[in-house]
């Protein structure tokens, strides 16, 4: 009997776990703890650790002061940097500045939670952060038609064909 309401248990928080999202190891300490950052809820945030300022929203979500609404936008490579010169050549700039642009993979790397999947980001610095690519900037080295991507699935980084569509996370220094 005790085996019985053990498997129910083990069968219930599983389809519990994963269908309210983000999944963490609580007994690892964190990549990308939250005190990390600076929040001034203007839909940015200051990484202390890089001086980086980054959106807390992909292109496409937009910020409603306690989270990020709607669905991101997916452009290909060339595409994403178009909208972004468009995006800083705007009268104002982009949600007040004029030198977004798309990160690194280390810097995009940087944002990486390895305690958590489903995303593998700090989901209460970047909240409904979608499960899928985000493209870099950084160019794949024997791939021409190549650049970096990093997948918030599971925090992994490989190399995507220009041509595909995929999420964009704005940064600046």
């Amino acid at each position: 009997m005790h085996y019985k309401i053990a498997g129910l248990f083990i069968i219930l928080y599983t389809f519990s776990s994963y269908a309210l999202g983000e999944e963490c190891y609580r007994s690892a300490d964190a990549d990308t703890p939250s005190k990390r950052f600076k929040n001034n809820d203007s839909g940015v945030v200051l990484d202390t650790k890089t001086g980086l300022t980054w959106t807390r929203c992909p292109l496409g979500m937009q910020w409603d002061k306690k989270s990020c609404q709607n669905v991101p936008d997916r452009m290909d490579w060339n595409d994403a940097h178009s909208t972004i010169t468009r995006l800083n050549n705007q009268q104002g700039g982009y949600i007040g500045s004029s030198n977004w642009r798309l990160p690194t993979l280390e810097e995009l790397g940087s944002l990486v939670e390895s305690k958590c999947y489903d995303p593998a980001i700090n989901s209460e610095i970047f909240p409904n952060t979608p499960h899928t690519g985000f493209w870099t900037s950084t160019l794949g080295k024997y791939a021409r038609q190549g650049a970096w991507l990093v997948y918030f699935r599971n925090g992994s980084r490989y190399i995507g064909n220009k041509e595909y569509e995929w999420a964009i996370r704005l940064v600046r220094k």
